[in-house]
């Protein structure tokens, strides 16, 4: 059996993982680009190691730890939990994990009230003990703020913490996303925190890639049409296969949240941390700054520093960056180098829970990626795998 795949990010080498796993080895994919990954990949500058966008492996995933091999990742690990700047001051919202002393300046210094602190361990003790089946499976529509409020978190800690965490991992700035993405994804942060693999994100894909075999993949390779039974290349080239896979939203319908995320270099970091740091100014551009380099050494080859600062929105200028950082940091910043900017356009897709996803089309075309499921790593290769289990299933 021949198999076409279009597209060679996460959720289109999964299924080719899953594919030649059960034997089915004869498979082309076709990438328009000159790397494997899609949204994942990592760019090697003066010493740096960029990922194009922050972006982070929760090891909890259960899809990804189906596929990959953490050992060989070498996953370098956050510390659990976020140090919240607020109106020139350090909230601790340390994980009870990281030991008693981190246990007693969040009760006593960190955000919001006792009372949110029980409920927050209400939380996750609740969630902890619910399957990622039974959460995706709930009928309860409604978004990640309303659910907050619902449980009783009062407005100065949803304020401290809640946004400012989450605007960071929904890349919007309300919490509108579906209250079924927030607890899924605090129940991975509290499992298993997260990491990055030492050599940056794009490892994910390369591991895959490595498996799969890079012989079966045509980079710079457009697909100008498909039908169920063969692919036109922008070569003017016409190839048949017995199944063909989009592996990517090749129409670009659907929305998506935008990010722009850049990097800086110094010579000092402004504190020594491995939790990602929140902003919770009012008026606020940034979301976060990790001391990316003080996680993962190899991110910094050349004896500098490096720090990512995300922000939701696209934003040109540098100095709405700077602006911010200066009321965090201090003056200090004004001796941080710009390395790269990235702006992703098309950085998580805005997802309908109410649309069932279906690995086949009605054209008799094979469907996958994380625009059809959850916004999400784990997303996408959740979707490749089902994706793979279906054309496995006909064979």
């Amino acid at each position: 059996m021949k198999i076409g795949i279009i597209g060679a990010g996460l959720s289109g080498l999964t299924c080719g993982w899953y594919l030649k796993k059960n034997s089915i080895d004869d498979i082309i994919i076709f990438e328009s680009s000159e790397k494997a990954g899609g949204k994942i990949k990592t760019d090697r500058i003066d010493g740096f190691q960029l990922d194009r966008g922050f972006q982070v492996l929760l090891p909890a995933y259960p899809e990804t730890k189906k596929v990959l091999n953490y050992d060989k990742l070498q996953l370098q690990r956050f510390h659990k939990g976020s140090l919240i700047y607020k109106n020139n001051k350090k909230i601790p919202f340390y994980d009870p994990e990281n030991g008693f002393k981190a246990l007693l300046k969040t009760v006593v210094n960190g955000p919001g009230s006792l009372i949110d602190k029980l409920i927050l361990l209400k939380l996750k003790w609740t969630i902890g003990r619910l399957s990622v089946e039974k959460i995706f499976n709930s009928k309860k529509t409604i978004t990640s703020l309303e659910y907050l409020r619902e449980l009783g978190f009062s407005e100065r800690i949803i304020e401290d913490f809640w946004i400012p965490f989450y605007q960071g991992v929904f890349l919007e700035n309300t919490l509108d996303t579906d209250s079924r993405m927030l607890q899924f994804t605090f129940k991975m942060f509290a499992e298993d925190g997260a990491a990055v693999p030492k050599e940056g994100m794009d490892a994910i894909p390369r591991q895959l890639v490595d498996y799969i075999g890079v012989d079966k993949i045509r980079f710079n390779t457009k697909v100008l049409h498909y039908d169920n039974k063969s692919i036109t290349t922008s070569d003017g080239k016409t190839e048949s296969f017995d199944k063909v896979v989009l592996a990517c939203n090749i129409s670009k319908n659907g929305n998506y949240h935008t990010v722009t995320n850049n990097y800086f270099e110094t010579e000092k970091l402004p504190i020594d941390t491995k939790h990602v740091i929140l902003n919770a100014n009012p008026n606020r551009v940034i979301n976060n700054v990790v001391m990316i380099s003080n996680v993962a050494p190899n991110y910094s080859r050349n004896g500098k520093h490096l720090i990512s600062v995300s922000a939701n929105g696209i934003h040109l200028e540098v100095d709405d960056f700077l602006t911010d950082l200066k009321s965090i940091f201090g003056l200090e910043v004004a001796n941080w180098k710009l390395v790269k900017s990235y702006i992703i356009s098309e950085a998580l897709p805005v997802i309908n829970f109410e649309k069932k996803y279906k690995p086949l089309s009605p054209e008799g075309v094979f469907c996958c990626g994380d625009h059809l499921l959850q916004g999400s790593i784990n997303g996408a290769m959740e979707s490749g795998r089902r994706t793979a289990e279906e054309i496995i299933k006909g064979v």
